[in-house]
């Protein structure tokens, strides 16, 4: 299992050790943080998501850039709505939820529709 060091607040208080797993999606907040959302919270690390995008891709996990901010764990993406560009990891539209742009809309699009038709599913 591959862990990411990540503070519980912005300041540096609480670092701790999540597992990549874990993450729904990574979000670059225009300073020099990044910010980690899980189902149960929200942490903080540094960098930049080119080096983590090229990192989780060399560790053959499956991160998506959806936006020139975000990166999306695919394997925590539940529904995706195509009108407001939103990608949802639960079932319900009240569920955590990240925005993408129209090329990562396309690129999700695409992803999501290799991984259906590799495991026999309908494609919506």
């Amino acid at each position: 299992m591959i862990y990411l060091t990540v503070t519980k607040d912005q300041h540096g208080a609480g670092i701790q050790q999540i597992p990549v797993e874990d993450i729904l999606y990574m979000q670059f907040d225009n300073r020099l943080l990044i910010s980690v959302q899980t189902e149960a919270a929200q942490y903080f690390t540094v960098g930049n998501l080119r080096f983590w995008e090229a990192a989780f891709e060399k560790a053959g996990l499956n991160f998506l850039r959806l936006d020139r901010g975000v990166l999306v764990n695919l394997n925590k993406v539940q529904m995706v709505d195509p009108t407001y560009k939103i990608a949802y990891f639960g079932t319900h539209t009240n569920s955590k939820r990240c925005t993408m742009s129209t090329s990562g809309y396309k690129l999700i699009r695409e992803k999501m529709s290799l991984e259906f038709s590799q495991k026999s599913l309908p494609i919506t």
